[in-house]
């Protein structure tokens, strides 16, 4: 009986060298960046970062799984903040967004990702694991206004996190603009149907 190790997970073993880790993780974003997903090797990413194949598959059993680990350590989401107030909580939730969005890593990987995650199951794994800790923080803070009495009941949490996030990822990916804290707050007004 063969086990496992979760998809983006440490394996077992010697203890591993954070700074190797995070060469690699560079390495493969570079690679993916420069070649796109499918281009990108383990052969290729070993030899932009300077090391053996044998030190990636140590750490990760696949190409696959190195990219989950890659796009979950550049993609750390902030601490959830309740504020008490709906708009800020949704800054809060969606400004690390739209940082993350500006960085150089991210902006290399996410669109050979998001391309090749329409065919592919365990790409659209990744792309789910790092947008879906982000875009949780946002449901929560729908949720804590509803609580609150701040929008109606029947909001769709769902519906409107996607739509402000959807807007971020638009705004960068295909007019090639990031949006910074001014622009977050004009599209959480618009969202909110303030005027101001």
């Amino acid at each position: 009986m063969t086990t496992t190790t979760p998809i983006g997970a440490p394996r077992r073993g010697r203890p591993r060298d954070e700074r190797l880790d995070a060469a690699i993780v560079a390495a493969a974003v570079a690679e993916v960046g420069a070649k796109g997903w499918g281009g990108a090797t383990i052969e290729g990413i070993a030899a932009r970062a300077g090391v053996g194949r044998a030190s990636i598959y140590r750490r990760w059993g696949s190409k696959y799984e190195l990219f989950q680990y890659a796009a979950v350590s550049i993609t750390q989401p902030s601490d959830a903040v309740d504020t008490g107030s709906f708009a800020d909580d949704l800054f809060a939730a969606l400004l690390p967004i739209a940082e993350m969005l500006t960085q150089p890593e991210l902006a290399a990987l996410l669109p050979s990702l998001l391309a090749e995650a329409t065919n592919d199951e365990a790409v659209r794994s990744t792309v789910r694991t790092f947008a879906g800790r982000c875009r949780q923080q946002a449901i929560d803070a729908v949720e804590r206004a509803r609580e609150r009495g701040d929008v109606p009941a029947s909001t769709n949490a769902d519906a409107l996190v996607d739509m402000l996030a959807g807007g971020l990822v638009y705004r960068r990916l295909l007019l090639g603009e990031a949006a910074d804290a001014t622009a977050v707050r004009a599209l959480i007004r618009q969202a909110l149907g303030e005027q101001t």
